[in-house]
């Protein structure tokens, strides 16, 4: 399971460890529990979705992953309806917190707060059909405990991601940052027929203040830049560190000659001078052509400031 991404091993492991307690309480099975055949059923479709999970390896999906989410929060919620068990019934809940966890850490965040809640809702309603007051403090309390439980562990994701995607001198996006923003606006952009235009920029003279200032000096140059490019670009716009003085902007919803215009003005008043090439999205592009095609202009643009630079009289 080592190789399968993390999306499947999680869900694997989940039904996995719910097909097994199953398993262990049909075993130690005793009267006046649920029926015994209700809790093989479930251990049965437990395991069935155990497999089915890793049948599908890397091709299962995180929809795929909340559908069934959904399916298993709407049965805890039936099971809470349908036993004859008060005990039994706020037992059932008790796998909300470990859904909730899993839907937020490895599905989109939005649909995963609107199913868990739902289900939360559709399991605690049970328990009030139920008409026993004392069981509704301690539902209260799970249902806060899976809600809080989801809302923390989706701040605690969202501030990794963050971390792993910026780069740590700049505060700028990274390497991965910048080329999974590159493939979305992309993939929007071809959907939605709007331009995108993605200038690659590579700064002058780093290697030179680093060589005679110091690596320090370097890094404050570094670190300026960035700082003017952050303060200067749209909402909507991204900008990315790829190597020691090379970054990627992505500019939605921007023409060719916006981009332009934007380079211009950001050059104007940048501390630092740097080459840029801009490319456009056209339909067939990858990520890896569009920035390819983008770094191929900005050599080019470099390669002509450096020769004006040359026949200027000394």
């Amino acid at each position: 399971m080592r190789s399968l991404p993390q999306l499947t091993v999680a869900a694997a492991t989940m039904y996995g460890c719910g097909c097994l307690l199953l398993v262990l309480s049909a075993i130690a099975w005793q009267p006046g529990r649920n029926p015994r055949g209700v809790i093989v059923v479930l251990a049965v479709i437990a395991f069935v979705l155990f497999v089915w999970v890793l049948a599908r390896g890397r091709r299962f999906t995180a929809t795929e992953a909340l559908a069934l989410s959904g399916v298993q929060l709407f049965t805890i919620g039936c099971l809470t309806w349908t036993t004859h068990l008060d005990l039994g019934a706020f037992a059932n809940g008790t796998a909300l917190p470990i859904v909730g966890v899993f839907m937020v850490w490895f599905l989109d965040l939005a649909r995963a707060r609107v199913v868990l809640f739902l289900g939360t809702a559709w399991w605690f309603a049970g328990i009030l059909h139920r008409d026993e007051p004392s069981l509704v403090p301690f539902a209260v309390s799970l249902a806060l405990q899976t809600l809080l439980a989801a809302e923390v562990f989706s701040r605690v994701k969202h501030r990794m991601d963050r971390l792993a995607r910026t780069d740590p001198l700049t505060g700028t996006l990274n390497r991965l940052g910048i080329t999974e923003t590159v493939d979305r606006e992309l993939y929007r952009a071809l959907r939605r027929h709007r331009p995108l235009a993605v200038v690659a920029i590579d700064l002058d003279g780093l290697r030179e203040i680093n060589n005679t200032l110091g690596h320090h000096a370097g890094d404050q140059l570094l670190e300026t830049i960035a700082r003017h490019w952050l303060g200067a670009i749209r909402g909507g716009d991204d900008v990315g560190r790829t190597g020691g003085d090379e970054f990627l902007f992505v500019l939605p919803d921007t023409s060719e000659e916006e981009a332009e215009s934007f380079v211009r003005r950001m050059a104007s008043s940048s501390p630092g001078a740097w080459s840029a090439g801009i490319a456009m999205a056209e339909p067939g592009d990858n990520g890896l052509s569009l920035v390819e095609r983008a770094d191929r202009r900005m050599y080019v643009d470099k390669a002509t400031r450096r020769g004006a630079e040359n026949l200027r009289p000394s």
